[in-house]
């Protein structure tokens, strides 16, 4: 995790980045069969985590160089059951219907198949081209719900000071001096979670496994 940590601040990530990466590798580095990533664009930064022996659609607002262009906000050009997984990472925040967006997906996947979904929680306005809505846990896995999946796995993203670490990170000039304030940063959120201080949870974002039965 350390020298994970150090390399990856080094590099320039987020601390929220880095976070995700880790639940990229936990849950998406063994992905087999077709998958469908949805915004993803043609060379995501979390595609070096995952498993090169699948088949790869990539798809984004506007096409380029194998790259096809989807709408997320239109029904997906895609036939029912097309795909084995789908990733919708750090993009649910820009869908005008959420639940018409997750039906879809839910439709595109074949029976068994994955959805693998992040979002943030405490984080800047990321307009692209908008930016609607933060969803808590319990929304994210009601939409899910009723989008028709069965959620497997909810996990959030650091706690109450890794987010304004995050948020803070523009301040901090020089990634050198990121990586104690990182380092420090998720070193107090186990403290305060062993404590039991932190009744109300404060994560950068969320992490959602959902499987279409």
């Amino acid at each position: 995790m350390k020298s994970n940590l150090l390399r990856q601040v080094l590099a320039g990530k987020t601390l929220g980045r880095v976070l995700f990466n880790e639940l990229v590798v936990k849950y998406c580095a063994s992905l087999q069969g077709s998958v469908l990533d949805l915004g993803g664009g043609a060379s995501p930064g979390y595609l070096r985590y995952l498993s090169h022996n699948v088949s790869y659609t990539r798809t984004d607002l506007r096409a380029s160089d194998g790259v096809s262009a989807v709408d997320l906000n239109k029904l997906l050009p895609f036939p029912d059951e097309s795909f084995d997984a789908a990733l919708l990472f750090n993009s649910l925040y820009i869908l005008e219907d959420q639940h018409m967006s997750l039906r879809e997906i839910h439709r595109i996947l074949k029976k068994g198949g994955r959805l693998f979904l992040s979002s943030p929680f405490i984080a800047s306005e990321i307009p692209e081209p908008h930016d609607y809505m933060r969803f808590t846990a319990e929304g994210m896995e009601r939409l899910l719900v009723e989008a028709g999946f069965e959620v497997e796995a909810l996990e959030r993203m650091g706690g109450r000071v890794s987010a304004a670490a995050n948020l803070l990170h523009p301040l901090f000039l020089f990634s050198i001096i990121r990586v104690p304030v990182y380092t420090c940063a998720l070193a107090l959120d186990r403290l305060i979670a062993r404590m039991g201080k932190d009744r109300y949870i404060t994560p950068i974002g969320y992490f959602a496994v959902a499987k279409k039965q």
